[in-house]
């Protein structure tokens, strides 16, 4: 089966909700990784950049990070199912892994504002 394939399997997919479906990997390899975990999550730091109320940062830093992991999960569990170059399911796997680390920094910040408030 190949990345499209994945896109939508009726009767897998066709009952979970959206961010089921995200967290499944049932989007695909490279819809997953490069809409959700790309180019959405870069439209939503660029918009964090304007918060300027620390209650705000805050509510919004635990929504992006509940979504990162969301995306994580879905990229790594397409990747596990990738059937095209193995080389992209490894690099995908790659960045996950720093994904995490990257949510695990965001929790730290996420603490820290915390103490501010």
């Amino acid at each position: 089966m190949s990345d499209s394939d994945a896109e939508f399997r009726s009767g897998e997919s066709g009952n979970k909700g959206f961010f089921s479906r995200l967290a499944s990997g049932d989007f695909g390899l490279a819809k997953t990784y490069w809409l959700y975990g790309l180019v959405i999550s870069l439209a939503i730091n660029m918009a964090l950049k304007v918060v300027t109320s620390l209650g705000v940062l805050a509510v919004a830093i635990v929504a992006v990070t509940l979504y990162q992991m969301v995306v994580l999960l879905g990229i790594w569990r397409a990747a596990s199912r990738y059937q095209g170059w193995k080389v992209w399911a490894i690099l995908a796997k790659i960045a996950t892994v720093l994904g995490w680390l990257s949510v695990l920094a965001s929790m730290g910040v996420f603490i820290q504002l915390l103490s501010y408030m």
